[in-house]
């Protein structure tokens, strides 16, 4: 067996405020980690820093980007226990986005048409829920389309949840600990 992390994170950004007042959640976006201390993860997001647009598929770290200029940023995480062939799946789905990352776009649009339930499927187009999702597909049961999947459902699924508080408290505790 071997050890996924799924991470929900809510960061002070304009673009995150304006989606919890309207999805009224506590955490509007998420992540996928590899590692236990959650340093490095996988995700939808920002581009540049400074900017919402262009977005794409990122790889976050805790201690550059977003997360370093909002140390204060809330996370609630799950482990998730998945079998060596499960593992392989998702690492091999993982795997299109790292070698080709220009390939893949932020979806505005199905930003948008999820507040309203539509369902929109479009090649290499994603948003941070529909890439955790994608890469979970068949191994997570979904009751939705993979589009419709918001960071939210995942708070109603039985996952374990190992930590939920600042992001980096709970990094720095990881990696402080590891050094023993």
């Amino acid at each position: 067996m071997k050890e996924i992390n799924i991470v929900l994170t809510q960061t002070n950004t304009l673009v995150s405020k304006t989606l919890k007042a309207f999805s009224k959640k506590p955490y509007n976006h998420i992540s996928i980690s590899f590692t236990e201390d959650c340093t490095d993860m996988y995700s939808f997001g920002r581009k540049i820093t400074w900017l919402p647009l262009p977005g794409g598929f990122v790889r976050e770290n805790i201690n550059h980007g977003i997360f370093k200029l909002y140390p204060e940023t809330k996370c609630k995480i799950y482990k998730l226990e998945v079998t060596d062939s499960e593992y392989n799946i998702i690492k091999r789905r993982l795997e299109k986005f790292i070698n080709s990352p220009e390939r893949f776009k932020y979806s505005i649009l199905n930003l948008v048409l999820m507040y309203f339930n539509i369902p929109l499927k479009r090649d290499y187009y994603y948003v941070c829920s529909s890439f955790v999702t994608y890469l979970l597909w068949g191994i997570i049961p979904f009751n939705k389309e993979i589009t419709l999947v918001v960071p939210d459902d995942y708070n109603t699924l039985e996952l374990e949840t190992i930590y939920e508080g600042p992001l980096f408290e709970y990094v720095n505790k990881k990696i402080a600990y590891s050094h023993f």
